[in-house]
């Protein structure tokens, strides 16, 4: 019998086996089993045997058997359906794939094709990724509970690999390794070939759980597999766990792509896993970025993705397969392509329904004594309280339901609990749960903080891929219906706040900021009020000592999300402004939190506008700086994502100058990927005197002082322009 937690995951395709990786005590243990993977077909009653038919004569089907399967959900309705069971794991999507064909890609309906082999390995035995359990040599036992709070995390042993490299050069695949650092050891041998094969042993010796890199799967890991390659060594890359060579030859899984989301252009990286390791880019990781290495693990229990590919993919990923566990537990079949058309809306309709949230104007300007109220987890509350889910949707069983979506009208079924709402209601508690631990100093508050923040994010996306067009479960309807909700909830909100005695400054969907008057009653009550109104928990924020909401720099009207205020606790919130924007140089966002700083000194309005001229001379200590060339280059680069090839820039800007650059290094960047570079001379007309890119930065470089002033003064307006400070007016000061 052995026992422990389930540290990785995948398929053996030439044995037709999942292996499956146990970590007791430091030490992994490989199982493996026979495992056959079968697909459903669904036809008209007419053409299953036809398919049957076709199917018997294909060498790569196992075995073929009629059965009657759950395939709409929320109907208890089973069907016919044929089963089809392949000879081999990586013959079910071609299977799949020529039944589709058969049926011209309309006629046939296929399910549970394109599931993760690995969660639904796991699913169908009856455990999880990282659960503790023990193995009889025939089948698992669990021995952990899926969605526990408390539960003991598997001691993975951390092993931070990168490669040293000529300091200031560019990353080159032509230039040799000169040495590779595994933790504090540095590995340098008298030849490239000699380095790499010691530091491949020194791997094994060590026997990590876990391999961390910074951009891994973009630089390191394919760096490290092209010199192998050079050197003639590639089939002896073992950084898995796996004897077999062949089975851990450094190289990736998944192509590298470049992909259009929310409005821009983002790169993927090829992901390099290992086998019966993990390995976690720490660089390239969403998940890991926002919530560490125990948001990862616990993200990975409930949805069931291993954390090496969890790591790799996003929160709309994590509630998809959350949502797609459930519906397996609950007996349907997974539908492999979406066919839930938008209902037919006449154009008054989709002009009523196809809208966001309610947002209010700010007022803009200084205000002091400002509350800010929040609802918590505003959308997934909406689907959980009012049943939203694709199937509960203007269902079929119940169209008299007097639960109708305000506005639309469309109705909600009452006889069943929709799926959405099933899944989102356990994570909306663990949430809770983890955000009140962050806050009681009995519990580590940095743990708890990181788990609240992993299932927050995932919280988000819930919404969005209601109206996902690919998502399996979206539904444009529910889409609609919650944000619906949301404008009447807000609207709601405001009169209680209104009828209470307070001012309404500004509400952005799930968020008002409100000014009392003498006499009104406390912020703590009014969000009560407004809970009991709503029917969703609205909590007090905090309350801001003074908070400047600023304009439109376009129009000159509230801008929606840009503002900065001062909380009573001494925190400073701030939205939309330089200091949050990642491509900002260092120098820049420090200039702004040194304005900030200055004004975290003042308690209300008055004082607030009696240190502008302070805050301004933060700003001419940094321009003096500059112009003494006290500034350190690293803190003046700037980095810009590739959004369009070199060749279709039709303006010589200055990340087309700094692209070239790369060009002449034979460095191509995907779409996506950011190149950082410092301004050297803006005005110049050769483009390898205007920019410097990062990589051949020495630090005697000249850099363009005006440029660096402008943006120093930009970075003062975005503060100031309440107060008619301009860019062209700092401009003035900063000379």
């Amino acid at each position: 019998m052995l026992s422990g937690n389930i540290l990785d995951v995948y398929p053996d395709y030439e044995k037709n086996v999942m292996v499956t990786w146990l970590l007791q005590n430091g030490r992994a243990t490989r199982v493996e089993e026979p495992y056959e993977p079968c697909f459903y077909v669904h036809t008209p009653s007419k053409d299953i045997s036809k398919v049957a038919k076709a199917l018997e004569v294909v060498p790569q089907v196992k075995r073929l058997q009629l059965t009657a399967a759950k395939l709409m959900l929320g109907s208890p309705k089973h069907t016919m359906v044929l089963e089809v069971v392949p000879k081999t794991l990586n013959s079910l999507h071609t299977l799949a794939s020529l039944v589709d064909l058969w049926g011209g890609f309309h006629d046939h309906q296929l399910f549970n094709v394109d599931l993760r082999l690995p969660t639904r390995y796991l699913q169908e035995r009856g455990v999880f990724c990282h659960a503790w359990i023990s193995w009889n040599g025939k089948r698992f036992t669990l021995e952990d509970e899926q969605w526990a709070l408390d539960y003991e995390i598997p001691p993975l042993k951390i092993l931070h690999l990168d490669i040293k490299q000529k300091t200031g050069a560019v990353p080159s695949f032509h230039e040799p390794i000169p040495s590779i650092a595994l933790d504090d050891e540095v590995i340098k041998e008298d030849n490239e070939t000699d380095t790499i094969l010691s530091a491949v042993d020194r791997v094994q010796q060590i026997d990590p759980d876990v391999i961390a890199t910074v951009n891994g799967d973009s630089l390191l890991f394919p760096f490290l597999y092209h010199r192998a390659k050079i050197c003639g060594i590639e089939h002896l890359m073992n950084l898995g766990r796996e004897k077999n060579q062949k089975k851990n030859n450094l190289r990736p899984v998944k192509k590298a792509k470049s992909y259009f989301s929310y409005g821009r252009i983002v790169y993927r990286p090829a992901f390099y896993t290992l086998l019966g390791r993990i390995h976690l880019d720490t660089a390239q990781s969403f998940f890991y970025g926002e919530s560490g290495l125990r948001g990862i693990l616990d993200i990975a229990r409930c949805s069931n993705i291993p954390v090496q590919m969890l790591s790799r993919l996003g929160p709309g990923t994590a509630i998809s397969q959350i949502e797609v566990n459930a519906a397996m537990a609950k007996g349907y079949l997974i539908p492999w392509k979406k066919n839930m058309p938008e209902n037919w809306k006449t154009a008054e309709e989709l002009l009523i329904a196809d809208r966001g949230g309610l947002v209010l104007e700010p007022v803009a300007g200084l205000h002091e004594d400002v509350i800010e109220l929040d609802y918590a987890s505003l959308y997934p509350n909406i689907m959980v309280l009012h049943n939203i889910s694709p199937e509960t949707m203007l269902c079929l069983c119940c169209p008299d339901s007097t639960n109708r979506v305000p506005q639309l009208g469309y109705h909600i079924c009452r006889r069943q609990k929709g799926l959405l709402p099933e899944v989102l209601e356990p994570i909306l508690l663990r949430r809770f749960c983890f955000k009140a631990r962050a806050k009681n100093k009995r519990y580590d508050r940095e743990v708890y903080m990181e788990l609240q923040k992993a299932w927050k994010w995932v919280l988000v996306v819930c919404f969005g891929y209601t109206g996902y067009r690919n998502a399996r479960y979206g539904r444009i309807e529910c889409h609609e219906s919650i944000t619906a909700y949301s404008r009447d909830i807000l609207l709601s909100a405001v009169e209680v706040a209104e009828r209470a005695g307070y001012e309404v400054l500004h509400g952005i969907i799930d968020s008002l900021w409100v000014k009392g008057s003498p006499g009104c009653v406390r912020p703590f009550h009014l969000s009560r009020m407004i809970s009991n109104r709503t029917g969703i928990r609205m909590d007090v924020e905090g309350r801001y000592k003074w908070i400047v909401f600023l304009p439109s720099k376009a129009t000159g009207v509230g801008a929606l999300t840009r503002y900065y205020g001062l909380f009573e606790n001494g925190t400073v919130k701030i939205r939309g402004v330089e200091l949050r924007q990642h491509n900002t140089p260092a120098f820049l966002k420090n200039a702004q939190q040194g304005m900030l700083n200055v004004f975290k000194q003042a308690s209300t309005a008055e004082e607030f506008r009696a240190l502008i001229p302070k805050s301004i001379d933060v700003l001419q200590r940094y321009a003096a700086a500059l112009r003494d060339n006290a500034v350190d280059h690293q803190d003046l680069v700037l980095t810009t994502t590739v959004s369009k090839e070199i060749e279709r820039y039709k303006v010589h800007t200055l990340p087309k100058s700094a692209l070239l650059q790369l060009q002449d290094e034979k460095i191509q960047l995907e779409l996506g990927q950011s190149v950082r570079y410092l301004v050297t001379d803006e005005t110049s007309r050769n483009y390898k005197r205007r920019v410097c890119i990062a990589e051949n930065m020495q630090g005697t470089e000249d850099i363009d002082v005006a440029y660096y002033l402008r943006q120093l003064a930009k970075c003062g307006e975005s503060l100031l322009i309440p107060f008619r400070y301009t860019i062209e007016k700092l401009e003035e000061k900063l000379r």
